[in-house]
């Protein structure tokens, strides 16, 4: 018998079992390991499990989306109406985010399972991907057509014509859905009135939406009738006025900065002098020269046209979300020169958010001029083109562009939507909603690239200049390979 287990045992004590033994052990070590670090890990959050490598942080939460959602004192319930197997990965992993947030829960409803559950919040068709944002008695809803849509209409009717398929490359859904949260748990809505009277640029539809979506609303003001600025009104814009105010409306719009108001204002070139409107910028330490500003410097204008300025930004909450971008720039079209005419004296307190360069000129009297190149006469130096005025003691602030042809769309697509996004920070600023600041749409297509004339004849240059380069060191090895 002792035999017979000594015969047993002997192959288990050989090197070669004893050797596989500690690695069959080693692997189920290893295993076991794996299986406990994943298990773990799963049950971390995405956002420390997930990292979110696109250019423009498509499955991030900006930081004023998390300023707001880690201020809610409110419980707000999320719907995402989506039938299984029909869901948007991009709006899963964003909602994924505000999911983990206390006050904030997200739940998935199938609409057609479900049908009387979407008509409790909204008596449209129900699209897959939709949401409804709850809080107590108020909701909101989202309709999918405005949480994806286009950039370009050209390309997006291209697509429908030719391929029968829709071309989304924006997504707003951290936009809508924040905007939706900040309304239903709001006690109240800051309101913008645009003032009507003096032949103002105003503000196109696609502005007008981007302001609703900063959840301000907004309304038309006349003040030839009127006998006050509104109480409830957050925002007075004065947007590009070519003729004067009458004494009567300075004075209203003066009572109404003494009060706290908060001014936006666009200026557009007139031939008629306004002495009231000037008074009124005046007030805020901030003088207007007038004239188009030109650029001497090919660093700063766009490629080929010295009227279509790239320029300098000044550190302030408004523009640093820009200047964080590498490389944002705005352009201004047909900009003119503002100055600082405070003193020591002065109630005002003015901060540059854009100005031109130190060779940058004024060209007046631009109607009907046949060259804009500088001339003898011609005002030099660097001109403020935007600013901040506050005003301490009363509380008054007012944001001035020096262009009102800015916001158009022509012109900030030239800037993959700088320049709206500007307008917009300046907005949020005055009803001071800073956190909403740095939440705007994302879009999946490449940005434009914007370069000054001293860039493109660098270009130009390194284009011709680096081929040869290689041509000639090529041909040089060659050669002397050949003597050899």
């Amino acid at each position: 018998m002792k035999d017979l287990l000594r015969k047993l045992r002997a192959p288990f004590r050989t090197r070669s079992w004893q050797a596989g033994s500690y690695s069959v052990f080693a692997a189920v070590l290893v295993i076991a390991m794996a299986v406990v670090a994943n298990l773990a890990v799963n049950a971390l959050p995405a956002s420390v499990t997930q990292r979110d490598w696109t250019a423009n942080q498509l499955y991030s939460l900006s930081q004023g989306t998390e300023q707001i959602l880690a201020a809610l004192d409110k419980d707000v319930d999320v719907y995402w109406l989506v039938q299984e197997d029909h869901e948007n990965n991009t709006m899963e992993q964003v909602l994924g985010k505000y999911g983990e947030y206390d006050r904030v829960t997200v739940t998935k409803v199938d609409p057609v399972r479900y049908p009387s559950f979407a008509a409790e919040y909204t008596d449209q068709t129900v699209e897959d991907n939709s949401l409804a944002v709850v809080c107590g008695d108020r909701s909101l809803y989202i309709p999918y057509s405005d949480v994806w849509t286009y950039s370009d209409y050209e390309t997006y009717a291209y697509y429908m014509e030719y391929y029968q398929q829709e071309y989304l490359d924006v997504f707003t859904g951290e936009e809508k859905l924040t905007a939706a949260i900040l309304s239903v748990t709001s006690d109240s809505q800051p309101v913008m009135y645009t003032l009507s009277g003096h032949g103002e640029t105003g503000v196109s539809e696609d502005v007008l939406d981007a302001v609703a979506l900063d959840n301000i609303r907004t309304e038309e003001l006349s003040l030839l009738t009127g006998e006050a600025v509104p109480e409830d009104c957050g925002v007075l814009a004065i947007l590009g006025p070519v003729r004067d105010l009458s004494s009567r409306e300075l004075e209203m719009i003066e009572t109404y900065a003494e009060n706290g108001g908060q001014l936006l204002v666009t200026t557009a070139y007139s031939d008629e002098d306004m002495p009231n409107f000037k008074a009124l910028l005046a007030d805020f330490g901030v003088g207007l020269i007038g004239g188009y500003v030109m650029e001497s410097d090919s660093r700063y204008y766009n490629y080929g046209y010295i009227d279509l300025l790239l320029p300098v930004m000044g550190r302030h909450e408004i523009t640093s979300p820009l200047m964080e971008g590498e490389g944002t720039a705005v352009i201004l079209p047909d900009a003119q020169a503002l100055e600082d005419i405070t003193d020591e004296t002065s109630e005002a307190k003015v901060t540059a958010l854009l100005t031109s360069s130190e060779t940058s000129y004024v060209k007046q009297g631009v109607e009907g001029v046949n060259s804009y190149e500088k001339a003898e006469g011609d005002r030099t130096g660097s001109f403020l083109l935007a600013a901040v005025s506050e005003k301490e003691t009363t509380g008054a602030r007012m944001v001035i562009f020096g262009s009102a042809r800015f916001m158009e769309a022509d012109f900030s697509s030239m800037v993959s939507g700088a320049n709206e996004d500007l307008f917009l920070n300046g907005l949020d600023w005055l009803c001071r909603q800073e956190q909403s600041i740095s939440i705007r749409p994302k879009t999946l297509v490449g940005e434009y690239l914007s370069y000054t004339d001293s860039t493109a004849n660098i270009i130009k240059v390194a284009l011709v200049v680096v081929p040869l380069l290689f041509f000639a060191a090529g041909l040089w090895i060659f050669v002397r390979r050949r003597w050899r």
